[in-house]
């Protein structure tokens, strides 16, 4: 299972429509589930407008940071990289094991400072007794079923 999973922004839209996700800046939550991923902002490339797929970026999901970083003009459905302009879907990468980490620095920072962790936190050992990496593909594998069950 891939590392992130692309949600296009129409998709989120009508999901929050329909009351089954809430967005809080940068994090969604799949309120059927308690589940919480961190968003990226990020676009798929679906098709060229003008020139050639010099960089193949086609069918490729790039962070709005990294068009930057590339020197790419994003404006709406449009990323204009040197010759080359494409179509592209805006949505947001999903990642439930960002806001993970982000837990386990602050639990790392308070262990530094002499505080207790945060109950329920977990070390190496997920909740349920799995691994970090077994929950993580887990929660990648149900936000995938989420997706799956919901795109129409």
């Amino acid at each position: 299972m891939a590392d992130y999973l692309f949600v296009p922004q129409s998709v989120l839209d009508k999901w929050s429509e329909q009351g089954r996700i809430q967005v809080d800046g940068n994090v969604l939550t799949i309120l059927g589930e308690q589940k919480s991923f961190a968003l990226t902002s990020a676009v798929r490339f679906i098709k060229m407008e003008a020139g050639d797929d010099n960089v193949g970026l086609l069918a490729k999901v790039k962070t709005t940071d990294a068009l930057k970083q590339m020197g790419a003009e994003h404006y709406m459905e449009s990323v204009i990289l040197g010759e080359s302009a494409y179509q592209v879907q805006q949505g947001f990468l999903a990642d439930a094991n960002a806001l993970r980490r982000a837990a386990t620095a602050s639990q790392a920072a308070a262990a530094k400072s002499g505080s207790a962790p945060a109950p329920g936190a977990g070390g190496a050992a997920a909740p349920g007794g799995g691994t970090q990496d077994e929950k993580k593909g887990a929660e990648q594998d149900m936000l995938a079923q989420f997706l799956l069950d919901n795109l129409q």
